[in-house]
């Protein structure tokens, strides 16, 4: 994904202190951006105090496989491994969060092959962990540990014709007027660039 300007948040250092000295102060508005392309993803962004990670995935012989592009695809590198599994165990180890009485944390999950095809094989995925994964259905949002939000190719019309779901759709401009409800798209993002010319 692009460089994004999320609407519904703002860059600033905020946050929630947690009891636990051995943990980093949530950042609630930091976002690791190609998360996946760190030496150590996901846990550099944990031990940060970050509280957004993306992943892009291509859905590979029925797995779903996390790489910004296809020639760096590694079978070991699927999105239960890198992500799933372990934001499951913090969240098991912390009481039901992947930080100590903090806030959800954002899994920002980009398609990068066919959503109609992916998401089918994501919604399984996601299926085995519902115990952590915020809940979305009619206008109720039920916060947990992780909060999933798709975004790239994702198959919007299929995703918002689900009556309950655990995952939630990443809106466009575009989609400002149409109002939807925050149980299907929460927040509205854009690449920075169609808008604006600062560059930091």
């Amino acid at each position: 994904m692009t460089t994004r300007l999320i609407l519904s948040l703002v860059l600033l250092l905020a946050g929630c202190a947690t009891p636990n000295s051995n943990q980093p102060k949530p950042l609630i508005h930091a976002h690791a951006h190609n998360d996946y392309e760190h030496p150590r993803p996901l846990f550099d962004a944990l031990d940060q105090g970050f509280c957004s990670v993306e992943a892009d995935i291509f859905l590979v012989d029925g797995r779903l496989l996390v790489a910004h592009d296809r020639k760096d695809l590694k079978p070991e590198r699927t999105l239960q491994a890198l992500y799933l599994d372990p934001l499951k165990k913090r969240a098991d180890e912390n009481g039901g969060r992947v930080y100590r009485n903090g806030p959800t944390i954002c899994l920002l999950i980009d398609f990068k092959t066919s959503g109609e095809a992916t998401w089918p094989v994501l919604r399984e995925v996601l299926s085995h962990y519902a115990s952590i994964l915020t809940s979305f259905e009619a206008n109720t949002v039920k916060t947990k540990a992780v909060t999933v939000i798709l975004t790239g190719g994702r198959p919007e019309k299929t995703v918002a014709t689900e009556p309950r779901r655990l995952a939630a759709l990443d809106g466009k401009f575009i989609d400002l007027d149409a109002r939807h409800p925050v149980a299907l798209m929460p927040w509205i993002s854009e690449q920075w660039t169609k808008f604006f010319q600062w560059k930091g």
